[in-house]
């Protein structure tokens, strides 16, 4: 693949191919392991910083619930004893109900409350008929109250009537109009329904308003990081108390808090990451179900992993140096050898063939020069082969020349002989020397590559006749051919060894008459042709030595069947079988070929 994108502008050198090679399998790996050692880091990192934020809100959580818990005992009396038997008592009067606003006051800040008092602005109680009892002295009638959040914050105590709520300042039910400003603030409101232990009689429901020093003094001092920031809601998602920070009015975090409180709080504590931006813990009481949120940004978190990052990239550096030299050294050491041997290989000509070279410290370079070396004395050896081969084709093209002279004499001859039968009406002469002449014109020819099958036949036919009057009456022969075949390309004088084979084997050994049978067929893509002589019946042993003896130089089954094989392939040749009435049948198989597709 790195070769294919190089090569994509031209071909490249071996050197700068296999510093690539090196370089790519070298650097790749640094570079994977270097930012997988970060990204495992970072999760890594992650993973404590979420968790110790995560533990730091759950303990500040427990210290702020230590206070709601204890605010919760202080008020528990009112459950178990008698303190509140002077709402028995009528209260009509405005005078009534002075003296019991003014034991009630008595009763939370003397008794109750007396450890607390610098974290409580005012204490409510208001009765089943709407008798209002406070430590505000401004707050004397019911229809002073917000009647909308009294009606919510019963509701909610409603739905678990045994515990405590808490709600923001948002819920408040009466907010006093103070004549001077004071850096103290309503917080929250802490509300529960007042139930006689004893007699199950509803006695009211408890307010007690409490001011910002509550929750502050015990979130003040915790510290996220150097620009975190911690923000308690409750259950309604409204805000109780917060450090001064801006993160809280960034929108998504604004969403988060949003979200989180609108389900519920699905999870009572957890740790997630907002928008990319931030690292955000909260944690659910159990006891008030108010949830402290702390927010932090990620870069702050991170910023420690710059140093590591800067030490893997050093040493990432240094690995890349190293590999860079090494790979550059690596890639020499191979592409030098390879730079000469290639050069060498092109420096060679007709009349420096003797070169030779061989020196490198690489066994594979190496073998390649004595290659190359062998190589040179090969083709050493082909040149002077073919210097001889040349010769000899001269010589012979200068004896063809000389025996061109010897057919035309020949064909003289015969011409000749042939009129002279024809005068003398000697007929079975004249066919003899017609045959015989076809015969030498058709085998001083054959030296061409191809010719078809038709005119193969025609040969062997000629031969026949010629035969013929050797054997006299002893010899009949027939030839059929498939008209499908008689194109089909086939080497000169291959049949005619096979047929005298069957003369000499068949026809010359049997007593009486003989007779020869030539046929031709075409299955498929291959043509078969069938010689069949009659005589006596061959046994195994004799059909194997034909089929195997050395063949001659013109002659032969033997020869016949190697010159198929070695044109054709090793699927094609010829096969020698006995008959059981007697003789032989030898049968060619040649692949089914048009005359002219071999260019005849």
């Amino acid at each position: 693949m790195i070769a294919f994108i190089l090569a994509r502008n031209g071909p490249i050198s071996i050197r700068t191919l296999l510093l690539v090679v090196f370089l790519f399998l070298m650097l790749l790996p640094v570079i994977a392991f270097t930012y997988i050692i970060y990204i495992k880091e970072i999760e890594v990192y992650r993973g404590q910083v979420s968790r110790y934020l995560l533990q730091t809100v759950e303990q500040t959580q427990r210290l702020l619930e230590a206070d709601l818990m204890e605010i919760d005992r202080l008020i528990s009396p009112l459950l178990y004893e008698h303190p509140l038997d002077f709402l028995e008592e009528s209260i009509y009067t405005s005078y009534q109900r002075q003296e019991a606003n003014q034991k009630f006051t008595e009763l939370v800040y003397a008794d109750l409350l007396r450890g607390q008092l610098d974290l409580v602005r005012a204490v409510h109680l208001i009765t089943p008929n709407k008798t209002v009892l406070s430590s505000d002295n401004t707050f004397q009638e019911f229809g002073q109250a917000d009647i909308g959040n009294y009606v919510h914050i019963v509701e909610q105590i409603e739905k678990q009537p045994l515990k405590m709520r808490w709600f923001s300042d948002k819920w408040a039910i009466y907010k006093s109009r103070e004549g001077f400003e004071t850096p103290l603030r309503d917080s929250v409101t802490a509300a529960r329904k007042l139930v006689d232990s004893n007699t199950l009689e509803v006695r009211g429901y408890l307010f007690i308003q409490l001011n910002d020093r509550f929750i502050k003094d015990n979130l003040e001092p915790v510290r996220i990081g150097s620009t975190g920031a911690l923000i308690v809601t409750d259950e309604n998602g409204d805000e109780i108390y917060r450090q001064q920070s801006s993160l809280f009015d960034a929108t998504e975090i604004s969403a988060y808090l949003k979200a989180h409180s609108s389900d519920g709080g699905a999870e009572s504590s957890g740790v997630q990451r907002v928008a990319g931006k931030w690292l955000v813990a909260h944690d659910t009481s159990a006891v008030s179900g108010l949830t402290l949120t702390a927010v932090v940004p990620l870069d702050e978190l991170m910023s420690s992993n710059l140093s590591i990052l800067r030490y893997l990239l050093l040493i990432a550096g240094l690995a890349v140096v190293i590999f860079t030299v090494v790979s550059i050294l690596m890639a020499t050491e191979i592409s030098d050898p390879v730079i000469k041997l290639a050069k060498h290989m092109s420096f060679p000509s007709l009349d420096n063939l003797q070169f030779r070279e061989i020196h490198s410290s690489i066994r594979e370079i190496t073998m390649l020069q004595r290659s190359f070396n062998r190589l040179m004395q090969r083709i050493q050896e082909l040149l002077q082969e073919n210097e001889r081969k040349e010769r000899e084709k001269r010589e012979a093209l200068f004896q063809a020349l000389q025996m061109q002279i010897k057919p035309h004499f020949l064909y003289n001859t015969l011409d000749t002989i042939y009129w002279m039968s024809k005068k003398y009406n000697a007929d079975s002469i004249s066919k003899l020397v017609t045959a015989l002449g076809k015969f030498f014109r058709f085998t001083l020819n054959a030296g061409q590559e191809w010719t078809t099958l038709q005119k193969e036949i025609e040969h062997i036919e000629n031969y026949l006749q010629i035969q013929a009057f050797r054997y006299r009456d002893k010899l009949q022969y027939e030839i059929a051919l498939d008209p499908e075949t008689r194109n089909t390309s086939i080497m000169p004088l291959i049949l005619q060894p096979v047929v005298e084979n069957a003369l000499e084997h068949g026809i010359s050994k049997a007593e009486g008459e003989g007779r020869v049978t030539i046929r031709s067929r075409k299955e498929g893509d291959r043509v078969y042709i069938t010689v069949h002589n009659t005589g006596n019946r061959l046994n195994a042993d004799e059909l194997r030595l034909q089929l195997q003896s050395p063949p001659s130089e013109h002659y032969g089954l033997a020869n016949v069947r190697q010159r198929i094989s070695m044109v054709f392939g090793p699927d094609y040749g010829i096969t020698l079988e006995a008959c059981e009435e007697g003789g032989a049948v030898a049968t060619l198989c040649i692949p089914f070929s048009n005359w002219n597709e071999t260019g005849g």
